[in-house]
């Protein structure tokens, strides 16, 4: 009977532990609930397993805050530098040689500004002369005087250029030399409005009659009008004023020869031109070429009558506007001879 005993009682401890073992196990539910409870109805259910999880707070505030205190630095360290500096009392620094560059740079700006002006010379040019033989009489005259007018400006306009590319010119001469220049901006614009001052006091024949292009202007209106008559002196064209003095005018004397389209070596029109540097007589490219082919690369004597020049075959330049000047006039003397001939028809 004793082990009957001994059975019961192991028995009866099995249910006794188990009774206790429920009894101390945490209520798991319970903080599951608590966590359901706490979060959103949208949002899914998650086991926190009893630990509940502390809120952190938000960076973005905290960089709000370091932005703007980083701001408020800034504000202060600007302000205390402009504490420092006295601007009424701040000198202009002397002009060092390494900034020349910079100086020429600017002078060549305003020189090639001055080529894209020179360029429309040749258009005015150009169009003066079909001015000239399209349109006759007063209507003629009138535009060929607007014109001039146009082209005067333009040389005017060149010559306010070239003052201010003298006048930047100017100063970095001085710099070369070692002088100290500590009013750079005050020296050009006075430098450039002193010599345009010089220029407008100057007379319309001292403005104008040396520029080669104003006398290229008025010899292409000139062939047109009198084909067979050479250009008069440019100061025929351009009356005189008070201020030209008589010897200013003989060496504003020119004119006086007829400009020749024929090659001196063909005796025919100018077909493809080189012009000589040295000399300034043209030939037909073709036909001077072949006169350099003994002379194995040296000089040869000028084919043009009464010439004694002797040149190179790299002294010859192609002269573009002279082969359009040679066919304007070979069209217009083929004209004259149309009219001539349907004159003589009629009668």
């Amino acid at each position: 009977m004793p082990t009957a005993i001994s059975s019961r009682r192991k028995h009866s401890s099995r249910r006794r532990n188990s009774s206790d073992i429920e009894e101390d196990r945490p209520s798991q539910p319970r903080n599951e609930e608590v966590d359901e409870q706490d979060g959103s109805d949208d949002q899914p259910r998650r086991r926190t397993n009893g630990v509940r999880k502390e809120k952190r707070p938000q960076q973005g505030g905290q960089a709000r805050r370091k932005l703007e205190d980083y701001d408020g630095e800034m504000d202060k360290d600007e302000k205390d530098d402009d504490d420092k500096i006295d601007i009424t009392n701040f000198q202009d620094q002397p002009i060092a040689k390494v900034d020349m560059k910079k100086l020429l740079g600017l002078a060549q700006d305003w020189n090639q500004m001055e080529k894209l002006v020179r360029q429309n010379w040749k258009i005015i040019g150009d169009a003066a002369t079909s001015m000239a033989e399209a349109v006759e009489g007063d209507d003629g005259e009138e535009a060929l005087e607007e014109l001039d007018v146009v082209m005067k400006d333009l040389l005017d306009v060149s010559a306010q250029m070239k003052a201010h590319e003298q006048a930047l010119d100017d100063i970095y001469q001085q710099v070369a030399q070692g002088v100290e220049i500590t009013d750079a901006g005050k020296r050009y614009s006075t430098g450039a409005k002193s010599k345009m001052e010089t220029y407008v006091t100057k007379t319309t024949r001292q403005k104008y009659a040396k520029v080669d292009e104003y006398r290229l202007f008025k010899e292409g209106i000139h062939e047109v009008q009198f084909p067979d008559k050479p250009l008069p002196p440019i100061t025929d064209c351009i009356p005189k004023e008070d201020g030209d003095e008589s010897d200013d005018d003989e060496e504003l004397e020119m004119g006086g020869v007829t400009q020749n389209y024929l090659c001196p070596i063909t005796l025919t029109l100018l077909q493809d031109p080189l012009t000589s540097d040295i000399c300034g007589h043209s030939f037909s490219g073709d036909a001077i070429r072949s006169t350099f082919r003994g002379a194995h690369g040296g000089s040869v004597k000028c084919p043009a009558s009464g010439c004694n020049k002797t040149f190179k075959l790299l002294d010859l330049k192609l002269n573009k506007d002279l082969a359009k000047k040679a066919k304007n006039w070979d069209r217009r003397n083929k004209r004259a001879a149309e009219d001539s001939g349907a004159e003589e028809v009629v009668e």
